[in-house]
């Protein structure tokens, strides 16, 4: 997989994951963390949902899309911050096959 190919991808995911968060009025990600390995490549990132009630349907939005492109890994954790409101952090990891 080139470059430009990696680059249109991710930014095809990041536009993705905001479209979901803007409909159900959570903050957008402003980016992707990308591992290359000869194998695959790999997306991750992280979204904060501090409405409990959102997680799930969030989750399920963003499993479809990630299979999609390949194989995913989606983890949920609540986290409770001396100067935040507790809420959930959906992490994700997003594999892409580097083969053509």
């Amino acid at each position: 997989m080139s470059t430009n190919e990696k680059t249109k991808i991710k930014f095809d995911i990041l536009n993705k994951i905001n479209e979901i968060l803007e409909q159900n009025q959570i903050q957008k990600i402003d980016k992707l963390t990308t591992v290359n390995s000869s194998i695959n490549t790999s997306y991750l990132g992280n979204i904060q949902v501090f409405d409990e009630n959102k997680v799930e349907s969030i989750s399920s939005k963003l499993d479809e899309i990630f299979n999609e492109y390949g194989t995913c890994s989606l983890r949920t954790e609540e986290v409770t911050s001396c100067c935040k409101p507790p809420y959930k952090n959906l992490s994700f990891k997003i594999n892409i096959s580097n083969k053509d």
